[in-house]
């Protein structure tokens, strides 16, 4: 399919198998772009077994591939899901998934914010994605970066709320001692990936301001100081941040700076939750399914009672919930079909007070999965016992995401003690979260 995105205007039509299709502001060219920028004839778009070239005519204003400007006459193959520029106007090739790395349901609310996104990825403007947690921010802001000229080049991820401010630091902008490339400069002509960007500490939030002014990368100079300089390295970087949060409030706030704001927000893209994306949901839950019944070897069906719940549940932790649901299920179905109660799983925050199980030294599993009968553990079979393993690590992990790493309340919301969790934590190799004054 052939998308033309001129302003807000939106031009879908279907491309043939093969053939030399024109592009032009003429009434007579089989693709038609009523656009000042685009000459009469501009352009023509060759399909032949799969692969689809450009070739521009001798326009007035060109035809631009990766940023850069095609020589009349001349052919260059396009890359499915890249947009180009004829005169000011992007056009992009899809399949009908609308994505090349993955399907995207069609029609679908993502689909269209894609659509926007593809007019800011071919230049360098800096992006904010905003959205709750677990709607897959990161995933849009990789298709920013996959969509643009840069997409050879590395797309890092820096999370700004994972470690200590002093390890952050070094993490970001490099060591001068030991030497040690920092995230900013591994990912020197590529897309650097902010995400919370609202939870980065507020010193660093001046130093991300300064490369950002200047492209101008200063490595963490050591403890002891010194009397040379801090070395300095060029950068040319393009910057996407996420938040869950409202920024201009935190601005408001005290606790964001208003002028970095301003630098990373050349296009804000607000990602809506899954609740407001039911269409979704299926294709989502189904490829889910799928993929981590792959390495088992098997595969599943969703029985009726599975769909109806998927798509009446609100998923308050969207898609990263929708993906746990999916692969909890796998691991409970013992035949090809998945039912309702493989998919859900009991709170144990909403049972009463006196059913919290405070005392029990096993998490407790969710509908459909009794307690072992037996008196050890030992006793049951091994596939059973991984079985437990897998969906009680799994539930650790959702409920410290959840509780953002407070093991105390981590603990309570899963009806065990703390020191049950702890030891739970050292028996799956789950490394404890970090105090934030840590």
């Amino acid at each position: 399919m052939l998308l033309v995105i001129d302003g807000a205007a939106l031009q879908v039509m279907p491309l043939p198998t093969a053939g030399t299709l024109t592009i032009g502001r003429a009434s007579k060219c089989d693709v038609t772009i009523d656009s000042g920028s685009v000459s009469r004839h501009h352009a023509n778009l060759v399909l032949n077994a799969g692969a689809v070239d450009i070739e521009d005519v001798g326009s007035s204003n060109g035809t631009f591939v990766d940023g850069k400007r095609l020589d009349a006459n001349a052919k260059t193959t396009l890359t499915i899901g890249v947009p180009f520029l004829v005169g000011a106007v992007t056009v992009m090739v899809q399949t009908r998934q609308g994505s090349r790395r993955e399907a995207t349901p069609t029609a679908s609310a993502l689909a269209a914010l894609e659509q926007s996104a593809a007019r800011i990825a071919i230049g360098k403007l800096s992006v904010i994605v905003i959205g709750e947690h677990g709607v897959g921010k990161e995933r849009f802001a990789e298709r920013i970066h996959e969509m643009s000229p840069r997409r050879a080049a590395p797309f890092v991820r820096v999370n700004c709320s994972a470690i200590s401010e002093p390890l952050l630091e070094a993490e970001m902008f490099g060591t001068e001692s030991p030497p040690k490339a920092g995230l900013l400069e591994q990912a020197d002509g590529g897309t650097v990936f902010l995400g919370d960007i609202d939870q980065l500490p507020p010193g660093l939030q001046q130093k991300l301001l300064r490369v950002i002014e200047d492209g101008q990368v200063r490595r963490v100079a050591p403890a002891s100081g010194g009397s040379s300089a801090p070395q300095q390295k060029t950068v040319d970087v393009r910057y996407i941040a996420s938040t869950a949060k409202d920024l201009e409030a935190e601005i408001d706030g005290g606790r964001f700076r208003r002028d970095l704001y301003f630098r990373l927000a050349g296009a804000n893209f607000t990602v809506p939750p899954l609740r407001d994306r039911k269409d979704e949901v299926l294709p989502l839950a189904e490829r889910f399914v799928a993929s981590a019944a792959g390495p088992l070897g098997r595969s599943f069906i969703l029985a009726d009672d599975a769909k109806q719940w998927l798509q009446s549940h609100d998923w308050p932790g969207n898609i990263r919930e929708l993906r746990n649901a999916c692969e909890r299920a796998v691991l409970l179905a013992t035949g090809a079909m998945i039912e309702r109660h493989h998919l859900t799983i009991e709170d144990p925050a909403k049972r009463p007070p006196g059913q919290r199980f405070r005392s029990s030294a096993t998490i407790p599993p969710p509908p459909g999965l009794p307690f072992p009968t037996a008196p050890s553990a030992a006793d049951m079979p091994s596939q059973v016992r991984a079985t437990v393993a897998e969906l009680e690590k799994q539930r650790i992990l959702e409920a410290l995401d959840k509780c953002a790493g407070n093991q105390t309340r981590a603990a309570e919301l899963l009806g065990i003690s703390r020191r049950t969790l702890i030891n739970r934590l050292d028996e799956y190799g789950i490394a404890r979260p970090r105090k934030r004054d840590e």
